[in-house]
């Protein structure tokens, strides 16, 4: 009798635990997205109240959007639309992100002690202050604007997010009035974020991570030579450089600034694809990034027992793999952080009515992306990029730059292209990702990035 006694009271005390086990890991984790849902019926009756949603800032206290006589106004329509979203139509962004912090009261009693007094007087909600930077916002979407694709800034160090733009866009203050014709538009997809959403192929950014598969496997790379003859074959498989140029003889660091396409095929016959994988797997491909807006998982499907021409098309950044501009700045980041990748942020913190700072978000690391030595190595060889290589109308007078550029084939239309900024090369901490679909080769993409690293120069490191 008292064993059973005894089994019963366990049962119960195990349900119990898991209740509790359950009841801390939802309001840890899960909470804030439920209770900020827009679809909550609680949000939606608490935005019926007298209280004032919290306004969006950037970092220098500039608002980006606030709330007047009942209405949400967004300050520069386009050019902040995929990062702070709207509350319309189920809400997307930041607004949808953090909509309970927006509606949220800080000294709450206090508050509706004062409002008791004065009848008339609304009670303010809490605020964000974001990583953005106004200026540089919308000196990167004036360089978008009339192009599809996205452009990424961040600080290195901290993984801040400076600057993230995505064109076409919209204008967050008419969404309502414009609902049905911004979902129909497919050909344009407006209110997709290309910079967290968009999902490409790498090109020749990739040779970032076949590089270092190699620098990392192969010993004496350094000393590494091969000759491009304009093409290279594999079982009959051939495949060619941009143009079907001979670059001669090269080592490594000749080969990423002029983005030899032989030179890194040739590689597949030197590294194995599962150490390719192993590389691309430690900077977080197929994985989660952890960053607050919605984004999609870089993908990378590789291994020793793929087809030679899927292998082949890996190691230059064609094939199956896919990956966002976000991703592509992290990995710069990591570069530029000695190996080191910061979890990406954009809301800096959350301040009161009275700008008091009541929440900060504290940077964070998110992985070991690379070694340190290897780090340092790759950025220093990617500076050749940006002085003699692909990338040279991206220099910038007094600004040391490691670059990489990319063009990925797209059947049937014309080429995306890509370039990956860091600076200043001795003392980085800042990185520029942009991708611009169907540019062709003919794209100003290297100039873009110059000119937008210009515009930071404020903002770099002194070495």
């Amino acid at each position: 009798m008292r064993s059973n006694i005894k089994k019963v009271f366990w049962f119960y005390f195990l349900l119990f635990l898991i209740l509790i086990i359950y009841l801390l890991f939802f309001t840890i984790f899960k909470s804030k997205n439920v209770v900020g849902n827009s679809y909550n019926p609680r949000v939606k009756a608490s935005q019926n109240t007298n209280i004032i949603r919290g306004s969006i800032l950037d970092r220098n206290l500039n608002v980006l959007a606030e709330t007047k006589d009942n209405t949400r106004y967004y300050l520069y329509d386009e050019a902040f639309a995929h990062t702070i979203g709207f509350i319309n139509n189920g809400g997307d962004g930041i607004e949808a992100k953090y909509n309970f912090s927006l509606q949220t009261l800080n000294n709450d009693l206090w508050q509706r002690f004062k409002h008791q007094i004065n009848e008339d007087k609304d009670l303010q909600a809490n605020s964000l202050v974001l990583t953005l930077d106004k200026d540089l916002q919308k000196y990167c979407y004036d360089k978008l604007k009339d192009k599809k694709g996205s452009i990424i800034v961040m600080d290195s160090t901290t993984g801040k997010i400076l600057a993230m733009v995505s064109s076409p866009s919209f204008n967050p203050n008419d969404v309502s009035e414009n609902w049905d014709n911004l979902l129909n538009d497919t050909k344009n997809n407006p209110l997709v974020n290309r910079a967290t959403q968009g999902l490409y192929p790498p090109a020749s950014v990739f040779k970032i991570i076949t590089a270092i598969a190699f620098i990392e496997n192969y010993e004496g790379w350094e000393n590494y030579t091969y000759t491009c003859k304009g093409y290279e074959t594999h079982n009959d498989i051939k495949i060619d450089c941009f143009d079907k140029k001979a670059h001669g003889t090269l080592n490594l660091e000749d080969a990423l600034s002029v983005s030899c396409n032989s030179f890194f095929v040739h590689l597949s016959n030197v590294i194995e694809p599962d150490k390719v994988s192993k590389i691309a797997n430690d900077a977080l491909f197929n994985q989660d990034l952890n960053f607050d807006l919605a984004y999609n998982k870089s993908s990378f499907v590789l291994n020793n027992d793929s087809p030679i021409d899927e292998i082949m098309q890996t190691y230059i950044g064609q094939g199956k793999t896919l990956v966002t501009p976000l991703h592509i700045a992290l990995i710069g980041c990591s570069l530029a952080n000695n190996g080191i990748m910061m979890t990406p942020y954009i809301v800096d913190s959350t301040i009161d009515y009275k700008g008091n700072v009541i929440d900060k978000t504290l940077p964070k690391k998110l992985t070991n992306a690379f070694s340190l030595e290897t780090a340092q190595t790759m950025k220093n060889m990617l500076q050749k990029v940006v002085t003699e290589g692909t990338g040279k109308k991206a220099q910038v007078d007094g600004v040391s730059i490691s670059a990489k550029t990319g063009t990925a084939q797209i059947e049937g239309e014309k080429d995306h292209t890509w370039f990956l900024g860091i600076a200043p090369t001795e003392n980085p901490n800042l990185v520029v990702s942009i991708i611009l679909e169907n540019s062709g080769s003919s794209s100003n993409i290297s100039q873009i990035a110059g000119d937008i690293i210009s515009f930071c120069k404020p903002m770099l490191n002194k070495s």
